[in-house]
């Protein structure tokens, strides 16, 4: 089982790297809304300020759907 700490980091690392997919996409709606248009540094930031606050279950969900 891989700890918090590193499911955070790993979603941030593919969000970072993959921007345009639809994976990262649906990350970025379930944990900040649909309020963003396209993925840049600011929705990283926000995303990476948020994902610490999310509970276990969806954050289980957003690494499954980047593995």
């Amino acid at each position: 089982m891989v700890n918090r700490q590193q499911q955070i980091q790993e979603i941030l690392q593919f969000v970072s790297r993959h921007k345009g997919s639809h994976a990262s996409h649906n990350i970025c709606s379930r944990i900040l809304g649909g309020d963003f248009y396209g993925i840049d540094e600011r929705v990283i930031n926000e995303l990476k300020s948020k994902l610490p606050e999310v509970d276990n279950e969806e954050l289980e969900t957003c690494y499954y759907i980047i593995k």
